[in-house]
């Protein structure tokens, strides 16, 4: 017996009417399950913050998990249709309907980051996407999401790779805005020796601070804890004349700093013959408070209290296990961005694992780590130089740092002895020989380059030891001539190493006149001459240096004039003892140039210049043969 079309209709209709009450009955079970594992937010919070979905937060949890998947579908459709714009509108819209769940987070943080950014043009947008790419995971991702390490290796991804390596033709923009916003919180760093970095840290990881996750980036400062700074009679006395001119315990304090400050962190940066910016008595009044040596101490705690709370509470970082990375790592430059793509990978193994560091290395999959490190060793001293028409794109450069390279071969070592445990391998035969060998030869170049022919054969005896590699290059007994060998690898050398070679060979040379080891100069010049030597007679035309002298002064200019620029602390008398030893010829190139920097550092220090760095013979001459070639010119 057939069923008439409109009773069959009824009881679908009837069904339907039973599903959509079983549903209503369900609802609030399945919302309290969604909040109890933190799928979505608690509440209503998402209809008080955005009123339009008030009709997706009501709608039956069935519902809106369909909805949800649809949003999802459509933004992963967008995306792949380059509607970069449209998916993240959507995106963020998951975002508010399930906060607790990462995957949305890391989906919208990366489509801005990498795919917005490069569909625009200008440097401000690009940095603004990335910027905001990587603000969205740290300021709201994870947070929400604290136990979920993929949001922390996406975070530290878009340091490394994003503005760390060079694959995004704007990544020196992103370097440059990092550097300066860093600069401004931090300043430079001493360009010491390793403990002398870490020293100058220590004070900001030991400033009082709640890391309480529930009061982070509540207030950029905390009251309380600046209370028990201020319970000091002598940091409350200066921080009340610091009050009485305008400059609270705040960013305020760093601003005064920065801009009138004559330590060293802060004068380093700043452009040769800078002068304070004095415009009115106030100004007059602040840079004494701020340079005044009886409250060195007052101020130095202020500051470091300051920059530990903008830390936790506007950069979400720890600085105490900043600190700790530097304890284990070596003297990181906070301005780079490669250590902040080592802080967040490392930090999301201990938040998540509750690893500490000497834990971290036996999980490091991604080898962010010793990749970083890596970087680090060819790229870790910053030179960093204010542009006072542009603030925030400083004049950045980078030069190879040694003092990383110890840690960074006992980081391969700790891997890859966790890699023959698990795999049942010989030394020799690890997954990582290849890179570990090329990056050994790679420091074994920049240490004999530098003068440590100690370690560089150190080195040396590692690889033949532990990897017997084949080749005529590794039969060579002597450590220059194998040095020269890799420089020829592939039939020439190649541009960036022979230039690093030299260079490194020069400041180290120079450093060794400062401290009148003659021997040891005569050396690194001539290092220095047999690269370049051999560089000129593979090179191309158009991509052969300069005479040998003008690449000498390049050098010798920056050590003159800044020498910490080029990781050097040479006080004025040494410098006039490199001046004094140079010949006529170099003396003559470098004299106007140099000339009115150390004649008003001579005249500050209350010594004769002219006694100092006396002109060079001939010079009027030689000023003569220079403006008739560029008359010719």
């Amino acid at each position: 017996m057939s069923i008439r079309p409109g009773i069959t209709q009824w009881i679908f209709v009837a069904a339907a009417m039973v599903l959509i009450v079983g549903a209503g009955f369900l609802h609030q079970s399945l919302d309290k399950t969604s909040e109890d594992y933190e799928l979505i937010a608690p509440g209503d919070v998402v209809a008080q913050e955005h009123p339009e979905l008030a009709i997706l937060t009501i709608a039956p949890g069935g519902l809106r998990s369909v909805l949800v998947n649809y949003f999802w579908i459509r933004a992963n459709d967008l995306k792949e249709k380059g509607r970069y714009f449209d998916a993240m509108q959507l995106a963020s819209l998951i975002c508010r309907l399930q906060p607790r769940f990462a995957g949305v987070w890391s989906f919208h943080s990366w489509n801005m980051a990498w795919n917005i950014s490069v569909a625009t043009h200008t440097p401000d947008e690009r940095w603004l996407w990335v910027s905001n790419g990587m603000e969205l995971l740290r300021d709201e991702g994870i947070p929400l999401n604290p136990n979920s390490l993929q949001l922390y290796k996406d975070l530290g991804w878009i340091f490394f790779s994003k503005m760390g390596q060079y694959t995004d033709d704007m990544n020196m923009v992103y370097k440059q805005r990092w550097a300066s916003q860093m600069q401004r919180l931090l300043a430079a760093p001493p360009y010491g020796d390793t403990e002398e970095t870490i020293q100058a840290f220590r004070p900001i990881a030991q400033a009082p601070l709640d890391k309480d996750p529930r009061r982070q980036g509540a207030q950029a400062v905390q009251p309380d804890k600046l209370n028990e700074v201020l319970a000091n009679e002598e940091i409350a006395l200066y921080a009340e004349l610091l009050t009485k001119q305008g400059i609270s315990v705040d960013e305020s304090l760093l601003d005064a700093f920065n801009r009138f400050s004559t330590d060293d962190s802060i004068s380093i940066v700043r452009p040769p013959l800078w002068k304070p910016p004095i415009n009115s008595d106030s100004d007059k009044a602040i840079a004494e408070l701020i340079n005044d040596s009886e409250y060195a101490q007052q101020r130095n705690t202020l500051l470091a209290f300051v920059r530990a709370q903008i830390l936790w509470n506007v950069y979400k970082m720890d600085p105490q296990w900043m600190l700790e990375l530097m304890e284990k790592y070596g003297p990181l430059d906070w301005r780079e961005v490669q250590p902040h793509g080592l802080y967040w990978v490392t930090y999301g193994l201990h938040k998540t694992q509750e690893l500490d560091l000497n834990d971290i290395n036996t999980l490091n999959t991604d080898r962010i780590v010793v990749n970083s490190l890596k970087a680090l060793t060819w790229n870790g001293r910053l030179t960093y130089v204010d542009n006072p028409e542009d603030p925030d794109a400083p004049i950045i450069a980078w030069t190879s740092d040694w003092r990383f390279i110890k840690t960074t071969q006992q980081e391969f070592l700790d891997i890859i002895d966790v890699l023959i445990k698990d795999r049942d391998q010989e030394f020799k035969d690890n997954t990582l020989k290849s890179g570990h060998i090329n990056y050994l030869a790679a420091a074994i170049q920049m240490l004999y380059a530098g003068g440590d022919r100690k370690d560089a054969q150190k080195y040396l005896d590692c690889i033949k030891e532990n990897y017997q590699p084949k080749g005529p290059e590794w039969e060579l007994d002597d450590l220059e001539d194998f040095v020269v060998s890799r420089l020829k690898s592939g039939g020439r050398p190649i541009p960036d190493l022979a230039r690093n070679q030299m260079t490194a060979a020069l400041i180290s040379g120079f450093e060794y006149l400062a401290l009148n080891r003659r021997d040891e100069y005569r050396s690194n010049m001539r290092y220095a001459k047999k690269v370049y030597d051999l560089y000129q007679s593979r090179a191309h035309a158009r991509n052969k240096l300069p005479p040998f002298e003008v690449v000498i002064t390049g050098v010798l200019r920056d050590i003159l004039v800044r020498p910490r620029s080029r990781g050097l602390n040479l006080p004025l008398i040494s410098r006039s003892r490199i001046y004094a030893a140079m010949p006529n010829s170099i003396q003559l190139f470098i004299y106007d140039p140099v000339a009115p920097y150390l004649a008003r550092e001579c005249k500050a220090q209350q010594i004769d210049f002219a006694k100092a760095f006396p002109s060079p013979a001939g010079l009027e001459e030689f000023r003569k043969r220079q403006r008739r070639q560029m008359f010719i010119q």
